[in-house]
């Protein structure tokens, strides 16, 4: 196996079609053997139609891997088809609607009304691959190394055990995967990524000099949700 190779596996793992229904601890984040958004599989209310718009309530949960909506069915998790799921309401208050032209489940973190219309900030939490594919290669090095220094010799168990203490005890697939926040807002119908362009190209044209000084000496995280709150605030609302 090569480099590449071993990389591609790791970064996958997490995207398995069938997975165990587990309880999880209080301290818990998605990993490659549990790759998805909530503890748990929740009830929820989900609004589903390509045509006609309706709504169902069923045990499910997003996949952070593929940002897919996945539901529990006589104890089989199923994956609902891309691009049928219009919103989806857990208990909790979190709602989550597809946005991008890849269809990502977002959160939405705030709601208002702008010239009339539904004006949204929404959160996708999303595997950071950057971060996945460097931990990929730091893991094929320490194997190497633990090969090198003839761990391996002693038997597969020997060499699995040597690889599971490098990562401090833990199995690769039940780390924590690295994750992100991308943000989106939505204003007169358009949904679109939170970047710089994007909002200077979408507040008061007369402010943009304003907005540009901001970003400059204010403390603004473009992954952070309460920085992207605040933008919406201070240039959207007001």
């Amino acid at each position: 196996m090569n480099r590449k190779q071993f990389i591609s596996i790791l970064a996958v793992t997490f995207c398995m079609m069938s997975l165990p229904m587990f309880a999880q601890s209080k301290d818990w984040e998605p990993t490659g053997v549990w790759p998805f958004i909530n503890k748990q599989f929740k009830v929820a209310t989900v609004y589903v139609g390509l045509f006609k718009k309706s709504k169902t309530q069923v045990p499910c949960n997003i996949h952070v891997g593929k940002q897919t909506l996945w539901y529990s069915q006589n104890d089989t998790l199923l994956e609902a088809l891309p691009g049928t799921v219009l919103r989806v309401e857990f208990p909790n208050g979190d709602t989550y609607m597809p946005v991008g032209s890849e269809q990502k489940f977002g959160r939405i973190v705030r709601e208002d009304t702008i010239n009339g219309r539904i004006a949204r900030v929404i959160c996708v939490r999303e595997v950071d691959r950057r971060a996945l594919d460097q931990r990929g290669v730091d893991v094929l090095n320490n194997t190497q190394n633990i090969l090198q220094s003839g761990a391996g010799l002693a038997g597969l168990g020997s060499f699995m055990a040597a690889v599971a203490d490098a990562n401090g005890g833990i199995k690769e697939e039940e780390r924590p995967l690295p994750m992100n926040n991308a943000f989106y807002y939505q204003l007169n119908g358009e949904i679109f990524p939170a970047t710089t362009k994007n909002i200077l190209a979408h507040i008061d044209p007369t402010r943009k000099t304003e907005y540009k000084n901001y970003t400059r000496t204010a403390e603004i995280i473009s992954t952070n949700e309460s920085s992207m709150v605040k933008v919406w605030k201070d240039f959207f609302l007001k």
